[in-house]
């Protein structure tokens, strides 16, 4: 794979990163598939029929035993919404290579369309024939078709899946990717975005959407969080980013007791505070919030 492709390709989350700114529980069944290839000899494939999988989210990346090549698609209740898990998994001498997708598949066909035509609008997939799209590029990649003459050995993944689905109204989820090319780099360029969305209409949920549009009380929340990034790095010297407004990056969740930001690497401070987080409580926030937005009304007039 040319180098510059996957450059590009990486590049494209930090670029979703700034741009940001501005009940069916009947059980169903589905095929999982399992693909094992061993020294690049004959492929052995084997066809299951699962139930439903009850996810827990904190496992969805859950790494143990890999194969060389692994394939998993299937049906996945969280918080008693269902998804669907695409997992592929490809792993030789000259890559290894991880994408997993947790898309919605509950209730509103067009709501979870535009869910996932957000979350990949900036890759090449179509939200109307995912699954063979990725099928094709994981045949590809089993058939030893994927590679350039002259390519180091290299590693990528690409992770989308929902962190918790809220009330049964609305999920968070998170996009993380990361490419390592061991003879270039001395880690691994990564990204972490996250999103929320409305589970009934499928829009994403925005700053504007929240926040009272006053300068003034959005200076208040940035002074705040900018606290909370000291106590987090222990002193404000390894703070760089200044105290205000700029703060509130719309790479944000929320639940039923508040509202978490999260920042990438050097956004706020050196590599090594890692992606520093924020969590404001609703009830320190309720002065800062639009009275007729969305989270005033599900916080304070349930």
């Amino acid at each position: 794979m040319n180098n510059k492709i996957i450059y590009g390709f990486l590049a494209v989350v930090f670029a979703v990163a700034g741009c940001k700114s501005g009940e069916n529980n009947a059980e169903t069944t589905d095929a999982v598939q399992t693909v094992a290839v061993k020294n690049d000899s004959a492929i052995v494939a084997s066809d299951t029929i699962a139930s439903v999988e009850l996810a827990d989210t904190t496992k969805l990346t859950d790494n143990a035993d890999k194969k060389s090549y692994e394939k998993v698609i299937v049906d996945t209740l969280i918080d008693g919404v269902k998804f669907k898990r695409y997992y592929f998994d490809i792993r030789t001498d000259e890559l290894a290579e991880e994408t997993m997708l947790v898309l919605p598949v509950d209730g509103n066909a067009a709501a979870n369309k535009k869910i996932i035509d957000r979350l990949l609008d900036d890759y090449s997939f179509d939200a109307d024939s995912i699954q063979p799209q990725l099928e094709a590029q994981f045949d590809a990649y089993a058939s030893g078709n994927f590679a350039e003459e002259g390519d180091d050995y290299h590693e990528s993944e690409l992770l989308v899946y929902p962190l918790a689905v809220v009330d049964k109204k609305y999920v968070s989820y998170m996009l993380h990717s990361s490419l390592f090319w061991p003879s270039e780099q001395n880690h691994p360029q990564w990204a972490d975005v996250y999103f929320m969305f409305d589970l009934n209409t499928g829009e994403i949920i925005l700053q504007d959407d929240i926040f009272d549009a006053s300068a003034e009380n959005r200076q208040a929340v940035g002074v705040k969080i900018h606290d909370e990034l000291v106590k987090f790095a222990g002193n404000e010297e390894d703070i760089f980013a200044e105290a205000g407004a700029e703060l509130l990056n719309a790479s944000f969740v929320f639940d039923d007791k508040g509202m978490t930001f999260f920042y990438q690497p050097y956004e706020v401070g050196p590599y090594m505070l890692g992606e520093p987080e924020v969590h404001l409580s609703k009830e320190w926030l309720e002065p800062y919030l639009k009275v007729d937005g969305l989270l005033y009304r599900y916080w304070f007039e349930k």
